[in-house]
């Protein structure tokens, strides 16, 4: 069977089982083995178990089954949502949306949490030197035709923006014009909030006249390894293993793997100190929060991490079905004002 038959036989937010073949970075390999399919007709073939992506933190033991949601698919391989009930939600099944649309919506909601979104945005790193920075208020642009001119200019980059009537703080991480990441946050409050809504509340800022902007293009593989952190599959660490083990461990998976994704690195604080950029395999960068500087010599930090040996380490990866033509990956940049 084509990937194009698979796409449109399985729909985004079906239910299937799939059995676990083997241990990947960020969940498991696996098969499918039971769905919703007709049976081959008489004289046809019957088509090999189409092959599987199954993300989990939770141990799963191979040669188990478990079910999972169809999202979609990728070199004839599909990427699942781990599910404790077969079928899909209400707003998929009566979703008017695109199927690619419908996946991204199903990936969101499913599986990832919003990793890291109660942090300050200082977490979003500062312009690199040479690129695009505009700073303006609100009073003196059109905010809305803003956001829909960089839409359709396929921005990539970020956008911060800075309330003293509300106290705000927020940021949009953007590629191609598309939001893979968003913070917002006020004063003295505790409240994480997911990407969907910062984003929300974001627009209700940039309506204020005096809302400060700051729009500014990054690299795109430092954009879509910082996505992980909103949208990608954590890399289960192991108990019996040190932080330099597991550090290794997630570098060198992604890099075999040619993975995209990231490493964050606190050191003596829950804070997160350091961001270590991966892209398809290769380390792009490291961000120092602290002293909001970008270099791409990473080796140091990762050498002297793994000589600490005492931070506290997390890993994430995007599906490389995220990246592909099968999905339509996030969120609205004019959405920010729906």
């Amino acid at each position: 069977m084509s990937e194009l038959s698979q796409i449109t036989t399985y729909r985004p937010g079906q239910g299937v089982i799939c059995r676990i073949e083997s241990i990947e970075p960020g969940g498991y390999g696996a098969v499918v083995v039971a769905g919703k399919l007709p049976p081959p007709s008489e004289g046809q073939l019957a088509e090999p178990p189409m092959k599987a992506f199954v993300p989990s933190t939770e141990p799963l033991e191979i040669g188990q089954n478990v079910p999972a949601t169809f999202v979609c698919m990728h070199n004839n391989r599909a990427l699942m949502t781990f599910a404790f009930m077969l079928g899909t939600t209400e707003t998929i099944q009566l979703s008017t949306a695109s199927d690619k649309e419908n996946a991204f919506a199903i990936w969101v909601d499913s599986y990832p949490s919003n990793q890291r979104v109660r942090r300050a945005i200082d977490l979003f790193m500062p312009a690199v030197e040479g690129k695009l920075l505009h700073e303006l208020k609100c009073a003196n642009c059109d905010s809305k035709k803003l956001l829909a001119d960089l839409e359709l200019a396929h921005f990539t980059g970020c956008i911060k923006a800075r309330s003293e009537e509300k106290k705000s703080r927020s940021a949009l991480l953007i590629i191609n014009g598309r939001v893979v990441g968003a913070i917002y946050g006020k004063k003295d409050a505790q409240e994480t909030y997911p990407v969907d809504k910062a984003i929300k509340m974001m627009g209700i800022d940039l309506l204020e006249p005096e809302t400060l902007l700051t729009v500014y293009e990054l690299p795109e593989g430092v954009v879509l390894s910082m996505a992980a952190l909103f949208l990608g599959c954590p890399i289960a660490k192991d108990a019996n293993k040190s932080t330099a083990d597991y550090l290794d461990h997630a570098l060198v998976s992604m890099k075999l793997a040619g993975e995209t994704g990231c490493v964050t690195i606190s050191q003596d604080s829950e804070l997160v100190t350091t961001i270590l950029f991966v892209y398809q395999g290769s380390l792009v960068g490291v961000y120092n929060i602290p002293a909001q500087s970008f270099s791409e010599e990473s080796a140091p930090v990762v050498q002297e991490t793994k000589e600490k040996n005492n931070a506290t380490i997390e890993a994430h990866i995007l599906p490389v079905h995220l990246l592909s033509d099968a999905i339509t990956f996030g969120y609205k940049l004019s959405g920010a004002f729906a």
